[in-house]
């Protein structure tokens, strides 16, 4: 299976919205009230990246087997440290988990990171996502002291800290 990446155009959209919507049922189920989870539709998906792509708000990079966006990720540089690119995204299509895909992207970022003299990667994951931390502890990430809560019908959900040192 030939896997590309590639910088997102406006026509991946509608692809990167199911991608995120269905990675996100498959990905947080149990881990997260389903009522949040299945707040995320399509059609609000397709408006949130729309705009992020329209605005250059973030990076998207696809990856691409044949005409089929089957993943995508997105980062920018953090905004209160130039020295640092925050990885926003990283999602999958269910059917190509454990192909290494989410490992390509990550060294695709670790070289984007280098090119452009960043030092550090950040990202925030969920603090029961198990699969998650044990992928990004395997590709170097550390947890940091920060997190970001969100209160939602009672449930409190928790996202870490997790950082990696670029090293040129």
């Amino acid at each position: 299976m030939e896997i590309n990446l590639r910088s997102a155009a406006q026509a991946d959209v509608r692809q990167i919205a199911k991608i995120h919507v269905n990675s996100w049922k498959a990905a947080f189920d149990g881990l997260m009230p389903d009522d949040y989870i299945n707040g995320y539709t399509i059609s609000s998906r397709i408006d949130e990246w729309q705009s992020t792509m329209s605005t250059n708000a973030e990076k998207v990079v696809v990856a691409e087997c044949g005409d089929e966006v089957v993943g995508f990720m997105s980062y920018h540089i953090h905004p209160e440290n130039t020295e640092t690119i925050e990885l926003s995204k990283l999602y999958l299509c269910p059917h190509v988990y454990g192909q290494g895909l989410g490992s390509k992207f990550l060294n695709y970022l670790e070289a984007e990171s280098q090119a452009l003299g960043i030092e550090m990667i950040r990202l925030y994951v969920l603090d029961t996502n198990e699969a998650a931390i044990q992928f990004y502890t395997k590709h170097g990430f550390e947890f940091s002291d920060g997190y970001v809560s969100e209160e939602f019908e009672g449930t409190t959900i928790i996202d870490l800290l997790m950082t990696k040192r670029v090293t040129a």
